[in-house]
């Protein structure tokens, strides 16, 4: 809790900028039988900000907060809540609001395999033609 809490008061210097919208503890968003696989922690950085490249293999630079020089179209680290999304169909979906968490099991419907129990999300089509 106190990790968390003073991860989610982490400011940019340069901006004053709170650069989470929100520090998640793993265990109350994540469920199914690999949640012992999910970081404890999940940081849903805002728009403009992520971990560096060298976190990204592994590597702990000295600075906190550093320029990305490198060209970046996008990645995972950004707070689902903060990417926006289309979603485009030539079917009719059973809802109005889907989810990506409904992709999976729609894929798996539409290829005539089992849902499995521990799945999150339900298949967007109600039947395959």
């Amino acid at each position: 809790a106190e990790i968390v809490e003073k991860l989610s008061k982490l400011v940019d210097p340069k901006t004053g900028e709170c650069i989470f919208r929100e520090v998640f503890d793993a265990a109350k968003i994540f469920t199914g039988p690999y949640v012992f696989e999910a970081p404890d922690l999940f940081m849903g950085y805002i728009r403009g900000y992520r971990n560096s490249w060298d976190c990204a293999t592994g590597s702990c630079p000295s600075e906190i907060f550093s320029d990305n020089t490198k060209s970046w179209s996008g990645d995972h680290c950004i707070d689902p809540r903060e990417v926006p999304g289309v979603f485009f169909s030539d079917m009719k979906i059973n809802t109005d609001t889907p989810n990506l968490m409904d992709l999976g099991p729609t894929a798996l419907k539409l290829f005539g395999v089992d849902v499995p129990g521990n799945m999150q999300g339900s298949p967007l089509i109600d039947e395959v033609k």
